[in-house]
């Protein structure tokens, strides 16, 4: 399932990201980075990619392999350095996969993203 960040309420979706983000790392329940996210889809809940993951289906992307796993990729309109930073990381971050996140954070990251998706 992939879905496309919604322009208007834009800010709605920062907090739920930005909260969803912190409570990971707090948790140490997270993979970063598009190659490790990839192989360990498995236990993975949701993926978040950044704006400037490339959108293709090529073999081995991130959004088929998501596809094949069936774990939601939730496609925010953030850069890879500002998830970075939302992160508390130096460095730019491309790909965040969440093994632990609530059903509620879940259903309001996913339905925040998905309300912009066209049908």
């Amino acid at each position: 399932m992939v879905t496309k960040s919604k322009p208007e309420g834009a800010q709605g979706e920062t907090q739920v990201l930005t909260r969803v983000l912190k409570e990971a790392v707090k948790s140490g329940k997270y993979t970063l980075g598009t190659k490790k996210v990839i192989s360990e889809l498995k236990s993975a809940k949701v993926v978040i990619a950044a704006n400037s993951v490339p959108k293709t289906m090529e073999d081995g992307s991130l959004a088929k392999e998501a596809m094949k796993s069936k774990v939601p990729l939730v496609r925010v309109d953030k850069s890879s350095a500002e998830i970075g930073r939302i992160l508390g990381r130096p460095f730019r971050v491309s790909a965040v996969s969440l093994r632990v996140v609530s059903e509620g954070d879940l259903r309001a990251l996913v339905g925040a993203t998905a309300a912009g998706k066209p049908e």
